[in-house]
């Protein structure tokens, strides 16, 4: 049975502080959480649609109940235990990741040592055509254009923009494809996507390996075919999920 999301809830021996741009960090120690052997595969080769490659796997921000941030070296540190979730469609990726925490013998996040304290599971099984979601990694979804003098330039959307919901569900349906084999080029409404409880502080604007990016987090309503739906929580919404954006949960789970 494929088990598509992990939560991790790992105890520190001291405070963890880290860059307040802290992605590329966190998706290092995740893959260093895969087998040898998925690892390879989806730094490698993933799932390709068109020109496109898909990693299908992403993964939350830190989550932690108490922190601190210092505005002078733009650092955040978080205190006593933090919990990072993980989701995948891959097949038994997940599972296999719960295998490998009981083999790590140093689990290692920015030079400290971490404990795993609890491992909790997500089936992702949606039976209705609406659900509400929290965003857990800022979704992020924008569009890039050439000037005349051939450089480019990248315009990111925000959940009011009309275009926003048109690209995360041509995003869904490319990933759709990409995994499955299978066309939606045929079905005219496949994900639609409403802000329920989005402001100007749910923006984020973060960067990763030199580049800037914007996402949002906050919380929203999905309508699809519960199947897709099901797909989005494995696959996570927008662009660039196995950089950490994008992670969702139902919104009753992401209370906790």
């Amino acid at each position: 049975m494929n088990i598509p999301t992990v939560h991790i809830t790992y105890g520190l021996p001291k405070p963890l502080t880290v860059s307040v741009n802290y992605s590329h960090l966190l998706q290092s120690f995740i893959y260093s959480l895969f087998p040898q052997q998925e690892a390879a595969f989806i730094h490698d080769q993933g799932y390709q649609f068109q020109d496109r490659v898909y990693k299908l796997f992403s993964f939350s921000n830190i989550q932690c109940n108490e922190t601190s941030y210092d505005k002078r070296t733009k650092r955040i540190t978080f205190y006593n235990k933090i919990t990072i979730s993980i989701s995948s469609i891959i097949p038994d990726l997940i599972q296999k990741v719960a295998n490998q925490l009981l083999l790590l013998e140093n689990c290692q996040l920015n030079g400290l040592k971490l404990y795993v304290e609890k491992v909790e599971f997500n089936q992702n099984h949606v039976s209705s055509n609406t659900i509400v979601v929290k965003a857990l990694s800022p979704i992020t979804v924008y569009s890039t254009y050439e000037r005349r003098d051939g450089s480019k330039i990248t315009h990111y959307f925000s959940p009011w923009d009309k275009v926003f919901e048109h690209l995360i569900e041509e995003n869904f349906a490319r990933k759709y494809q990409a995994f499955t084999g299978d066309s939606l080029s045929d079905e005219k409404e496949l994900l639609s996507i409403r802000p329920v409880l989005v402001s100007e502080r749910n923006k984020i604007i973060t960067n990763y390996k030199g580049t800037w990016i914007t996402g949002w987090t906050g919380i929203y309503e999905l309508k699809a075919k519960a199947e897709y739906l099901s797909f989005v929580l494995d696959t996570s919404i927008g662009a660039k999920n196995s950089s950490g954006f994008g992670f969702v949960v139902p919104y009753e789970q992401g209370k906790k």
